[in-house]
């Protein structure tokens, strides 16, 4: 299988829901998010995914969540603000994007959103798509 992934970055703020201590309160990250796509084959110019298309995709998501109170949008209503949970959100966001633009997207096997909350901390939601 073959892999093509990018990065970049966003900030914005949550707060946990339950008893998490400071975690509770509304708090502020830089997050930095990876989108890996792996395909089964190449196309006929030996590239997987568009890299400029997965660039413009990421960027328009990211910037829909930029310096925004994650707990305010309607996916996190009866949702933790997770990072696990938050990828799972960007993960669906970037494929309704991708039909959108008509992009056949069962031509992607499968999709990983990986962020990053620290520099040693991260988590990721894996989907298969084809």
């Amino acid at each position: 299988m073959f892999c093509t992934g990018i990065k970049r970055s966003f900030t914005a703020r949550h707060m946990l829901v339950g008893d998490f201590g400071d975690e509770s309160l509304p708090h502020e990250h830089q997050y930095v998010v990876e989108w890996i796509c792996s395909v089964h084959k190449l196309d006929e110019n030996g590239f997987g995914v568009d890299i400029d298309l997965l660039k413009d995709k990421l960027e328009l998501v990211l910037s829909r969540l930029d310096h925004v109170l994650l707990n305010d949008l309607p996916f996190f209503q009866n949702t933790q603000t997770s990072i696990e949970n938050t990828s799972r959100y960007i993960t669906a966001t970037l494929r309704e994007e991708l039909e959108k633009e008509h992009y056949p997207v069962t031509s992607i096997a499968q999709s990983e959103v990986r962020i990053w909350e620290s520099d040693d901390a991260w988590a990721s939601f894996r989907e298969e798509w084809s």
